[in-house]
């Protein structure tokens, strides 16, 4: 059976995003009582909805919409998951919803992979009502991302050149501190403007799960280990095992990963 994008998505980041998607609506704190009943959230780049579920089972009387530019990832199955979430396709950078559509709007791992995050950001703003809140977080990838960084290390290390380049391209995104999301909310309007780091862990049966993960997290380095040569692409792998094993059984491990997440509200005069 040939795999879809959500196929992999999930089996590369889908487990890990659930579990960001906790600690992340923690952090959001879209208020909880008084109107909240009547309350409407958008998640923005929703993918396979790991954040939309999670919001939708802690605010089950919230009306919540998920919406991605890639229709692969809003599968049927997906769509009928959840009584309070609508899924639609659409792009973050040309929201098709009116001023003012909702109460809270969110996103996750979303805007790194964005070529004009800002653009975003001010849709988000444009459809939230004023006094609601707006939030994001995106992966530490150069700082935090601890199972990308072992390949990508030995890439640089054994490929010369390409591999260097490859790590330059994965980790060359823009915002990777919190002052840079800080930024980017308080150049949006957005007061009471807020950051933290949060931690999650990225548990592996062993180095066969970890590889599957790895090949499914990002298309450059899935199409980077494609091009190698036979004997260099076994190299590689065989170098990041032993990076992965750390001297040890192949056997269950736990990597540290973090992400990057920002909240503000947006103004009453926006």
């Amino acid at each position: 059976m040939k795999s879809t994008s959500a196929d992999i998505y999930e089996i590369a980041m889908g487990r890990w995003s659930r579990r960001l998607s906790r600690s992340f609506l923690d952090f959001v704190a879209a208020p909880s009582s008084g109107s909240l009943a009547c309350s409407a959230l958008i998640d923005v780049g929703c993918g396979t909805g790991s954040l939309t579920l999670a919001a939708a089972t802690r605010y089950p009387d919230a009306k919540i919409v998920g919406i991605d530019l890639m229709p692969d990832y809003l599968t049927e199955a997906l769509r009928n998951t959840a009584p309070n979430v609508r899924f639609e396709t659409g792009d973050a950078s040309a929201l098709p919803f009116a001023d003012d559509s909702f109460d809270t709007a969110f996103s996750q791992l979303l805007l790194n992979d964005l070529d004009g995050p800002a653009g975003a950001v001010g849709e988000m703003v444009r459809v939230t009502r004023p006094n609601g809140r707006i939030a994001a977080t995106v992966w530490d990838r150069a700082g935090g991302l601890t199972f990308i960084r072992l390949f990508l290390d030995v890439a640089a290390i054994l490929v010369d050149g390409p591999g260097e380049e490859l790590r330059k391209k994965v980790f060359d995104v823009p915002y990777q501190d919190e002052d840079a999301l800080f930024d980017l909310w308080s150049d949006a309007g957005l007061y009471d403007v807020d950051t933290t780091t949060i931690a999650v862990r990225m548990d592996f049966l062993d180095f066969d799960d970890y590889w599957q993960s790895l090949m499914g997290a990002h298309s450059l380095i899935r199409e980077f280990f494609t091009t190698l040569s036979p004997e260099l692409a076994h190299d590689v792998q065989q170098a990041t095992m032993r990076a992965f094993l750390a001297g040890k059984a192949d056997g269950r491990r736990s990597l540290v990963a973090s992400a990057l997440a920002v909240r503000g509200i947006v103004p009453s005069d926006t």
